[in-house]
Formats: structure tokens, sequence, C-alpha cells
């Protein structure tokens, strides 16, 4: 077969493989290639390097991988790698005859079409990066110190976070590289479809606070023509175009700044899509790139022209860029993406307690402002200790997500608002509602008898007797529906109405029909018997276990080394001083001091938040005493409680209410 002058090819044993990327051909740019016409595959590189990915299952590439060994030895201008259709735990691969550091990724059967692409698409970005090496080792001698400032660059924009200098350490490196005076940079805006729309100047290194402003992307500008086109340009001297190009040198910036613009080299960074996404404009290259340039040396010979070899070092520059950007704008979508599910779990969880909304919210708040004035503390116990940006992050999420455990909680016990349901206290109302009926129906049957008997002698007198009865036999049971009523409160339970209670626990009522009626069911009168709050025992546990429920969940995710620790800081919340605290009883040195900042904002949060069905809101200076009352019984930390009230760190959101 003939080689595609693409030079990209796709081996596969799958014969549904071309249906099934039919409709990502062009972004592919692929020959595809049956697997049993490996060995007869004849071609001729004439020294060009060949891109071929191997799509195979892991049965095929086990049975055949001598013969792929034997055809990757015969062809040194292949370059490959190897896609394995098997699960992602799959290292089978590791026993065989070929090189490990050839295969690329597993990719199951059953994954997405979408997933196996941009595996595809990676898989060939990253031969296309390795052989863009060979060829710039192959067509220029470049020499070992710019091999290292290459290298250098590469780390450097790797790793920067922070865009502004990101895009200020390409251009300063792209100007160094090239030994160029000045220089500029664009990005390309896109709409909401994913279009281009228009080039952004970003940055300039005659004055990088300069103002922004838009070009169109059209071949009418040097800037645009390179971002419509993504061709790069090659400009000896601006001031000497012919007129015949389609675009046109702009020299307003020149006398605006008093600069003179002569030799100009303008490239596009390119992602692995070759989607033009920024623009690099380098200025006047010169022989040392540490010499200031005087205006009238600009308009001479000290001003170089772009040789082909400085052309291919800022290419070089412009990939690394590219990849740069795209990587800070995909960790940008990741981290926004992130935090619309951490705002989203938050609501969801909150949504199911209407009475406790935007709690998460606040606490995180809370806890952030008491770690940024931890921060500013120059004396004592926290003077050594200081939260970076991470970190702070870190704190915040593990605060939003501090309750998350709430799902695993049965509604009714998260809501419950009283030791009885309204549906158990209406059964009890009920109840004596019916004994009451019931009592009247045996005074009026006394009414007869005595009527049968004696008829109307004395009976009016008898009538009283028996109308007093029936209200001493009303205000008893109301007396005890009342007590049963205020009990069912989730206010400290008082010591008359716990005996009362127990008496009532103890009656019953013989029915006219002869049936044996107890007042209060022992499920009724242990509820009511809760001596504080609205939940037993076992309710208590449930809630606690949110906790529990919270870890768990956290240690799923697979968080970020700078975010590490949001699973222990927020299981830790509910711990104490003391060691009597859940779920583990941690002590003091075992607690991490942002748990034990988060549970003073927690406790202040409940305190102070709005008046809820079970307890009202306590004014400011109420919920620092009822704090300091937990300090003094070494549940929460002192220093900590103290800087959070000197520092108002709470201050922002008690004004925003």
């Amino acid at each position: 077969m003939n080689q595609s002058s693409d030079s990209k090819y796709i081996i596969t044993d799958d014969p549904f493989f071309e249906g099934k990327i039919a409709d990502y051909s062009k972004k592919l740019k692929a020959n595809v290639l049956p697997f049993s016409k490996l060995l007869s595959w004849d071609f001729d590189s004439q020294g060009k390097i060949i891109k071929v990915l191997f799509y195979l299952s892991r049965y095929e590439l086990e049975n055949k991988h001598n013969e792929i060994h034997q055809f990757l030895k015969e062809h040194p201008t292949v370059m490959s790698n190897i896609i394995v259709r098997a699960p992602i735990d799959y290292t089978g691969y590791m026993a065989l005859s070929i090189e490990e550091d050839l295969f690329f990724t597993n990719v199951p059967d059953d994954a997405p079409l979408i997933f196996l692409i941009k595996n595809l698409l990676n898989a060939f970005t990253s031969l296309q990066m390795i052989v863009d090496k060979f060829e710039l080792q192959k067509r220029i001698n470049v020499s070992t110190n710019e091999i290292s400032k290459l290298t250098k660059i590469g780390i450097s924009l790797a790793n920067e976070k922070d865009f502004t200098k990101l895009l200020r350490d390409i251009l300063n490196s792209a100007r160094e590289i090239s030994n160029s005076d000045s220089g500029s940079l664009y990005l390309v805006e896109k709409d909401e479809r994913g279009n281009p729309r228009n080039l952004r100047f970003k940055i300039s290194a005659l004055d990088l606070n300069s103002d922004e402003f838009i070009l169109p992307i059209n071949k009418k500008s040097i800037a645009g023509y390179v971002a419509f086109t993504g061709k790069q340009l090659n400009i000896p001297n601006v001031y000497e175009l012919s007129g015949k190009e389609e675009y046109k040198f702009n020299s307003d910036f020149d006398r605006m700044s008093h600069y003179y613009s002569k030799s100009m080299l303008v490239v596009p960074m390119k992602d692995h899509h070759d989607e033009v996404v920024g623009v690099i404009q380098l200025i006047n290259r010169k022989k040392n790139f540490q010499t200031k340039l005087t205006l009238e040396e600009m308009k001479t010979n000290a001003v170089l022209e772009y040789d082909k070899y400085s052309e291919e070092l800022v290419m070089a520059v412009a990939g690394q860029a590219a990849v740069a950007i795209q990587n800070n704008n995909l960790v940008h979508d990741i981290e926004t993406l992130f935090e619309g599910f951490v705002t989203a779990s938050v609501s969801a969880i909150e949504s199911r307690d209407p009475t406790t909304s935007g709690h998460s919210f606040r606490v995180a708040q809370y806890t952030v402002g008491l770690a940024e004035s931890v921060n500013g503390v120059q004396v004592g116990r926290f003077k050594d200790v200081n939260f970076n940006e991470s970190q702070i992050k870190e704190i915040r999420y593990a605060s939003l997500l501090h309750d998350f455990g709430k799902v695993g909680v049965r509604e009714k016990v998260l809501v419950k608002a009283k030791k009885l349901e309204d549906y158990e206290l209406d059964l009890i109302r009920w109840r004596f509602q019916f004994i009451l009926k019931d009592v009247e129906a045996k005074l009026a049957q006394k009414k007869i008898e005595y009527l049968k008997k004696h008829g109307n002698n004395g009976y009016a007198q008898f009538e009283k007797s028996i109308q007093l009865e029936y209200v001493l036999e009303k205000e008893k049971l109301e007396e005890m529906v009342r007590v049963i009523t205020d009990s069912n409160e989730p206010t400290i339970l008082e010591e008359g109405n716990s005996n009362f209670l127990e008496e009532i626990s103890k009656m019953s009522y013989h029915t006219t029909d002869g049936n044996q009626l107890n007042l209060l069911l022992p499920k009724e009168f242990n509820f009511l018997s809760i001596r504080r709050g609205s939940l037993d025992f076992e309710e208590r546990r449930e809630i606690e276990s949110h906790v529990e429920h919270t870890f768990q969940f956290l240690s799923k995710i697979p968080w970020t080394r700078e975010l590490k620790m949001v699973p222990s800081i927020a299981h830790g919340h509910h711990e104490k001083l003391n060691g009597s605290g859940y779920p583990r009883g941690l002590s003091a040195v075992e607690i991490p001091i942002q748990a034990k900042m988060m549970a003073i904002a927690d406790i202040f949060d409940a305190l102070t938040d709005q008046d809820r069905p079970y307890k009202k809101a306590v004014p400011l200076e109420r919920a620092f005493d009822i704090l300091k009352m937990e300090v003094r019984d070494q549940h929460i930390d002192g220093d900590l409680l103290d800087l959070f009230i000197e520092s108002r760190a709470y201050e922002k959101i008690q004004h925003k209410r």
C-alpha cells in the first residue's frame, strides 16, 4: 500500500472500526489498515517519520506481539503508540516483548465512542509532539543552551497556575529565545457556539498594564491574518511592505509609544486540534537579548531579520504555550465544574431541611474568615501557622461539605422538630377524646339506670352529681393532654411533668365494651420522656452518623494533593478536645486545627441562625457566652474562639442578615 501524504495510520483488528469513527474521520485525519495486513504493508517513507497507532484487542496483542515487535524493528521511521481494547486495569502488556512506553492507554469495548476518539486524538498528539521533537533535531542544529531554555520554558509554563503570569511568561520566553526587543500576545475569543469571534490583545512587552482591546479575525491586520489563516508571518521590515499583501501594518502604536517596529515574526499558538488559540507577535530581533536598543538604533542594522532558526524556536514555544493555555483553561473549567458540583450537592442536602438552609455556606465563610485571621497572627500559639491559598480552598470545601452525610439520615429524623410526630400526638389526643366520650356514655347509662329505678324522684340532685363527676373527669383528662403536649416540646423536660408523665404511662382505662385502654403506649412515653431536645438515643445516633457518612462520601472523591485533607477536616468537626466528641472520640492533639475552627463556626451558626421549630435564635452576646461555656467544658479551642470574636470573622454574614 502506498503511503498517504498525511503519514498517520490506525492499524486495528476491529472490523467495524471505520464505521464507528466515520463521523470523526476529518478530525482524526488518519488512514485505517486491518491488522492482518501488517507484515505485507509495503511503503517508502523517504526518511520521513510515520505515525502509526495500533488499536488492538488484548487477545490479538498477546498472540501477535512478536509480529508487532518485528515490524517496529524493521521500520525505524515508524513512530507508534498502542491502545489496547481492554479494561482500564489490564496490565497484561507488561509481560510482552514490546516496550512498555509504547502503550498509551486501555479503552474498554463498552466505553463511550467519544472517549475512544479523545484517546485516539491524544495518542496522535503525543506522537506528533515526539515527531516534532525529532524533526527539530534533524532540521536544525539546536545548541545545548537553547534546549535547556526550551526545557525550562516548558516546565515553567506547565507549572504556572496564575493565568496573567502565564501569559507574561509565554511572551517573555518567546522574546528571549528569539532575542526580540518587544512583542505582544493576543488570545482568540469564542462565541457561545465555540466559534472564533475576535482576537483580544492581552499583553505587551513595552507596557504590561496597557488596556485590552479587540481585533477582528480577518486578513486586514497582521495579528488578525495569522489568527485567521493559522500561518506564521516573517516580515523583514513592516515599513517596506509592497502594498500587495492582504494585511496592513498599523503604525499608530509606534507613534503613541515612541517606538520603531522593523522586523516582525508573528506565529499562531495552536492546540492539539490544530485550532488557533492565540497569536504571539515578536518585534525587532537583535543580536543580544539583554541589549537595550535606542529609537535610532531600531532604524539601523542593529535590528535583524528573523531567520528560519528563530521561527522554529518560537514555534516550539508557541506549541508549548498553546498546551499551557489549554491546560490552564481546562483546570479552570474543572474547578468551575467542581465548584458547581459542590454548590449543587450542598443545596440538595439543605433542601431536605429548609429550616437550616444556608448553614453550610455560612459555616464555610465563618471558617475561612477564622483561617484568614489565624494567618494574620504574629505572636502566640498560631504565629507559625499559615494557610496558603490551596489550604484555604481545602478548608472551604471541607466546610461546605461537612454535613453532606445527612443524605444518609432518614428525613423524618433529620427534620424532626418535636418528640412525637404530629400524627402521633393527634392519635393521643383522639385517644383521650374517645375516653372522654366513653365517660359520657357511662354517666349517661347511670342516669338511665337511676330513672328506671327511682323515676324522677331526686333525679335533679343526682344529675348535678353526675355532671360534677363529668367535669372532674374532663379536667383530669385535659390536664393530662396539656402535660403531654408540653412534654412534646424539645425544651428541657420539667421534673413535675416528668413524674406526671410516668403516672399517666401506668394508667389504663376500662371502656364500656370491656376493653382495657392504656393512656400512653410505652413508645410514646419513651419519646415524651426525652430530657432535652426531640431525639431519642437511637435517633441521636442516626443524626451523629452523618459525620461518618460524610467521611465515607468525601473519601471516594479523588482529591488533588492540595485538597487531600478535605475528608479528614470534615470528619473532625464534631470532635471535642476532651475526647467526648464523635464519631472517633479524638483528643485535642489528634483533631486538625482546621476541624477545630470549623467546630466553632458550626456551633456559632447553629446558635445565631434564624428561629427554628425546635429552638429560638440567640443574640450575639448570648452565643458567645455559650461558646465560652463550651471552652470551659473542654469542647472547643479557647484561643481560636478568642480570635474568632476579636477578629469579628462573623461580621460579614451578620451584616447580610
